[in-house]
């Protein structure tokens, strides 16, 4: 899927063992410095447990970073992995629709429902050969308009002229290809 669901942002237990790296300290010695068990910076470090404010302001102190560093990399990471958990789901609904109208277009007729297992690429295939053309650009909300290419190069081009008419169909108006017919014949014996 498009989105890699990979934060951007470093965790708080990132940001602490980088600067404990850079200061040659232990997590011990951090957890003597702010007057707390060891197990609580652990925890903190190993994302069990969020720094409360008085304790992350503690942190910044002994780490030596400005007030706040440590509350607000908390605060970005948390909402950054809600955001991304936001849009897993989203991704997630968007697939089964296009589940849906695949099936309900004839797809999938030897499965009995729809096949959880199926990867992306299968998916991507099946609607490209079972979805209307209109219906096409949901495939856009989950996956890269290279990906999909890619897909219909080695899924559906490779068939050759099995493919012929859908495949022009989709060289024109889902990728915009000038030249459908030596771009098809180019790449029909590639894969």
């Amino acid at each position: 899927m498009q989105s890699s669901n990979i934060l951007s942002v470093p965790s708080v237990g990132e940001v602490i063992k980088g600067r404990i790296t850079e200061l040659g300290i232990s997590q011990m010695e951090l957890a003597a410095r702010v007057g707390e068990h060891f197990q609580t910076i652990s925890a903190i470090i190993n994302g069990k447990r969020e720094a409360t404010i008085p304790l992350s302001v503690r942190i910044d102190e002994a780490l030596g970073l400005p007030s706040g560093t440590i509350a607000l990399a908390q605060t970005r990471y948390q909402v950054e992995k809600e955001v991304n958990e936001k849009q897993s789901e989203n991704m997630k609904e968007k697939r089964h629709i296009i589940l849906e109208k695949i099936k309900a277009n004839g797809g999938f007729w030897s499965y009995q429902g729809i096949p959880d297992s199926l990867d992306d690429d299968a998916v991507i295939e099946a609607a490209l050969v079972h979805l209307d053309l209109e219906d096409l650009p949901l495939l856009l909300g989950i996956w890269s308009r290279a990906h999909i290419k890619r897909v219909w190069k080695e899924r559906l081009v490779s068939q050759g002229k099995r493919m012929n008419i859908l495949n022009y169909i989709l060289a024109v108006k889902l990728f915009g290809i000038n030249n459908p017919d030596k771009y098809i014949s180019r790449y029909a014996h590639v894969y």
